[in-house]
């Protein structure tokens, strides 16, 4: 997607909530930088644990920005957030630099574009002493590859299986079909469809395959609705937790524009059934980050 066509996506989600409309495409017509990447409705995982959304996020400079208007302001009820926005989260705790601004929608005209300008001149400062680039994806496929490690933290997640076994993993493929095989020695690459929860029952999206995540990613739970495929594989659960195998898992996930992406939650190693659930195989995770095959 070229920046035009991200632009106008990206600014059109605001186009039904007027207030926020003028606010937000008026910081970045004001700042007049076309190297600069704006990110609309982006979640982020504050230092204590909780998820709120920041209405514009500029992720080269670090700075968030929420519009409060009148419907916020009465409406203090948490939306329950879907597993897409907790992948897709921003982590605070991983950002040392972090800024985060409210504009009050409610105030006067005169108000709201005293807001907008002081915000304007921060963004401009950071910017004026940030080496910006706004890459295209293959930049950053490309910019991975030079890297150690790919962590949990970095703000990178991938369009296809492929681009995750070629870029970390030395691989030289032009298309997976599968969303689990080997890439070495006892490493395999996982990249499960997340379930969904509603109403308190939990839904497979994925043939039957019921994948839950930690809101913490500290593990995952999978299970199939047909148990009795569950209870046909106990061996080779048993085999994987006897010989130390781990999964380098990608989550799949609707991002922000409703494009589905790949993005690294962590290394997993089985460790047996669930204590929550005896219907499900408990995979624990071992490590925040995985080495780049060069």
């Amino acid at each position: 997607m070229n920046k035009r066509d991200y632009l106008v996506k990206t600014f059109s989600r605001t186009k039904r909530k007027d207030y926020e409309n003028y606010i937000l495409t008026a910081i970045w017509h004001k700042l007049d930088n076309m190297d600069i990447k704006p990110v609309s409705q982006q979640y982020v995982k504050r230092q204590n644990g909780t998820h709120a959304l920041m209405d514009l996020y500029f992720p080269q400079l670090h700075i968030g920005i929420e519009v409060d208007e009148a419907y916020h302001q009465d409406n203090q009820k948490e939306d329950k957030l879907r597993m897409d926005d907790i992948i897709s989260a921003v982590n605070e705790d991983s950002i040392t630099d972090f800024q985060w601004f409210r504009i009050d929608a409610t105030r006067s005209l005169d108000e709201i574009n005293d807001s907008i300008n002081e915000i304007v001149s921060v963004i401009k400062d950071r910017a004026s002493k940030t080496d910006l680039k706004w890459n295209t994806y293959e930049e950053e496929l490309k910019q991975l590859k030079q890297q150690e490690y790919l962590t949990i933290y970095d703000d990178m997640s991938f369009v296809d299986i492929k681009d995750i076994a070629n870029t970390v993993f030395g691989k030289n493929a032009k298309r997976y079909q599968r969303s689990y095989f080997r890439v070495k020695d006892k490493m395999w690459l996982w990249c499960p469809k997340l379930s969904i929860t509603e109403n308190g029952d939990t839904k497979s999206v994925a043939g039957g395959w019921l994948n839950l995540l930690a809101e913490d990613w500290s593990y995952i739970d999978e299970s199939h609705q047909d148990g009795g495929i569950v209870k046909e594989r106990s061996g080779n659960y048993k085999e994987e937790v006897e010989s130390a195998r781990e999964r380098a898992v990608f989550a799949k996930y609707k991002d922000n524009l409703g494009f589905n992406r790949y993005r690294f939650v962590g290394i997993f190693k089985a460790s047996g059934v669930s204590p929550d659930n005896e219907s499900f195989i408990r995979y624990l995770r071992v490590d925040d980050k995985v080495e780049i095959v060069n």
